[in-house]
């Protein structure tokens, strides 16, 4: 029988389930790419002799097993891990989830040698990177998912680049648990706070249509112009308490894109979850919703930290393998020991939303050299990696090498000592004087 939400008691006592003792605590990292044809550059479509729907049929011999919905085959999954399509068959693996950063570095190589010789025999690139680099057909190429056909029709109406953020953009993220409402609080409220450090530190999408555009992270510029009702920061994590009951008054107001009733999506008009928890849904009159329809709603909620029954930490560009391994390591290095939580909590604890909001608006442009209440962001990375690094060495937990997990951090320290961010590298190396950009930004950062 299926679980229905009463009140709105209820669904707070959904999400304090999700508290787990630290010994319980996990790590899960998800992480999307490109697939390109090798002949002319363009993103393989989800049909044909080299579409995702062939490519799956390959994976397929190699133990993943398909999810199908209408007959078509929209996600694999195999030992805790489920490799997805993004709208335009952007190709996500979402790792199983796992007890140290040596286990998620692991697993996205498997992955991504897996897929990398599959890739050569059908003459595929894979593409690490945060913005798709050359134009190609839109309107075309889509996954057949009824829920991404919703999408397109709502993100028409609400901001400005949503359909862009569904075509023509990848990123990396990590998943964490909480121990309790003020564990999650603070790690939340960190989160959002540290978005724009991240941004910066993992800057990948300078190219636009093969020319330089004006921003190095342009992933993150299309996102603030996506949907503001659900994307960006939550600005009650910035009152003096951030409680599940907060979250919970936010996620009601939310706007709703769907239903799914016996595996058929019925779109949802100009009503939030409230109504629905009221039993006046339109189409659903005097129904009320499940804690799947609960999840449903979650997932259609893009802020740069999502709460689900864990902590989604949501917005780096899309890059390299060391760059895939650095973000988990960050994240558990400043989150996942208690002395060290409090200590960045501290750290940023002046910081006001309005300081967050100008900040996320400039490392979009700016990267490293952007500031806060004067500061240069690029000396506060340096402190925040130094902080990350004593909680990685404190969790101590080494891999056959006898290597601490704080080695992962290397590429950041290297970005962060230098100022230049991966996408500042991109236009030193594949740009030209006329501000083109040559194609072998393909080739150089592919798997």
């Amino acid at each position: 029988m299926k679980k229905i939400l009463e009140n709105k008691r209820e669904i707070i006592e959904y999400f304090q389930k999700g508290s787990k003792s630290k010994q319980f605590w996990k790590i899960g990292t998800e992480h999307e790419k490109f697939l390109y044809d090798l002949n002319n550059l363009q993103p393989i479509d989800y049909y044909g002799k080299n579409g995702i729907k062939s490519l799956f049929k390959l994976l397929k011999k190699k133990g993943w097993k398909e999810v199908i919905e209408d007959k078509n085959p929209i996600a694999l999954k195999k030992k805790g891990s489920t490799i997805s399509l993004e709208p335009r068959c952007q190709i996500e693996l979402s790792g199983g989830t796992v007890k140290t950063i040596h286990e998620t570095c692991k697993q996205a190589k498997i992955y991504l040698d897996e897929l990398k010789t599959i890739c050569e025999k059908k003459k595929l690139g894979i593409l690490g990177i945060g913005y798709y680099p050359k134009n190609f057909k839109k309107n075309s190429g889509w996954v057949p998912k009824k829920r991404y056909s919703i999408m397109k029709k709502k993100m028409k109406t609400a901001g400005s680049h949503g359909l862009e953020m569904m075509s023509s953009t990848c990123c990396i993220q990590t998943n964490l648990d909480y121990a309790n409402e003020n564990d999650m609080f603070q790690k939340v409220r960190v989160g959002f706070a540290l978005q724009p450090f991240v941004t910066a530190l993992f800057a990948n999408s300078p190219i636009i249509n093969k020319k330089k555009s004006k921003f190095l992270s342009y992933r993150s510029h299309i996102w603030s112009k996506t949907d503001k009702k659900r994307c960006g920061i939550i600005s009650e994590v910035f009152s003096k308490k951030f409680t599940f009951e907060k979250y919970v008054s936010y996620l009601l107001n939310v706007p709703m894109y769907f239903v799914v009733k016996d595996g058929k999506y019925i779109e949802v008009k100009n009503q939030n979850f409230r109504d629905f928890l009221n039993g006046k849904l339109n189409k659903f009159p005097k129904q009320r919703p499940t804690v799947k329809d609960l999840e449903n709603h979650i997932s259609t909620i893009f802020t740069d930290v999502r709460i689900k029954q864990y902590i989604e930490m949501r917005g780096a560009d899309s890059g390299s393998w060391n760059r895939i391994c650095a973000l988990p390591a960050f994240w558990v290095g400043l989150l996942y020991n208690k002395t060290i939580l409090n200590e960045i909590f501290l750290f940023l604890k002046d910081w006001k939303l309005e300081d967050i909001s100008q900040l996320n608006h400039d490392v979009q442009k700016y990267g490293l050299r952007s500031k806060i209440k004067g500061k240069k962001i690029q000396d506060l990375c340096i402190e925040i990696l130094l902080l990350a690094k004593k909680g990685l060495n404190i969790r101590n937990y080494l891999n056959k090498s006898k290597r601490n997990e704080e080695y992962f951090l290397d590429v950041l320290f290297e970005i962060a000592e230098s100022g230049i961010t991966p996408a500042e590298k991109l236009i030193y190396e594949h740009v030209d004087k006329n501000n083109n950009c040559s194609d072998k930004i393909f080739i150089n950062n592919s798997y």
